[in-house]
């Protein structure tokens, strides 16, 4: 005779209705999921986000951004980016100069340089999810945005793929 583990029921939960798990008399509701149980307000992804706020006298352009970091990368920053370098690779405290038309394919463009496995740059992903994903109290996409990891992540509900949208930046004011 074989011995075969009993399995986890676990499973099973998911073919229980909702409905059915929720107190009696209560109505189930699904959390709001910005693109896939409620609207999505950046379908855009960075560059809906990324964007000039007037009334907070607040520019996070990525044309603005690279701006400053072409000149210096503040300690918060860099501390992310050598995160998420890969072993070896000597960043030099500051972004290097970009061409003008990076701004046209965002975040696109930057997968050039910040590719998996880069030898040159932080890895993207890495580097965004630590940006957006740690500080806390100080950090405004999680505070702000709530972390909701579906404002950059596109998911297609015909398909079950996930994106990640990339475009140009939006215009100043706008």
């Amino acid at each position: 005779m074989t011995y075969r583990p009993r399995r986890h029921a676990s499973w099973i939960t998911f073919l229980v209705p909702v409905a059915l798990l929720a107190p009696a008399g209560a109505v189930a509701q699904a959390r709001q999921i910005p693109g896939i149980t409620a609207d999505d307000p950046f379908p855009g992804g960075c560059v809906d986000c990324h964007i000039q706020y007037p009334d907070r006298n607040l520019d996070v352009r990525f044309s603005t951004l690279l701006a400053l970091w072409e000149r210096e990368v503040s300690p918060e920053l860099l501390a992310r980016s050598k995160a998420s370098t890969e072993p070896g690779v000597t960043l030099q405290g500051m972004h290097p100069e970009t061409k003008p038309d990076v701004i046209k394919d965002i975040p696109g463009a930057c997968v050039d340089c910040h590719r998996r496995r880069s030898d040159e740059a932080p890895i993207l992903s890495r580097l965004v999810h630590l940006t957006h994903l740690t500080g806390g109290a100080e950090s405004v996409f999680l505070n702000e945005f709530k972390g909701e990891c579906t404002l950059c992540h596109k998911l297609d509900l015909k398909t079950g793929a996930w994106s990640m949208p990339s475009g140009p930046e939006r215009a100043a004011g706008g």
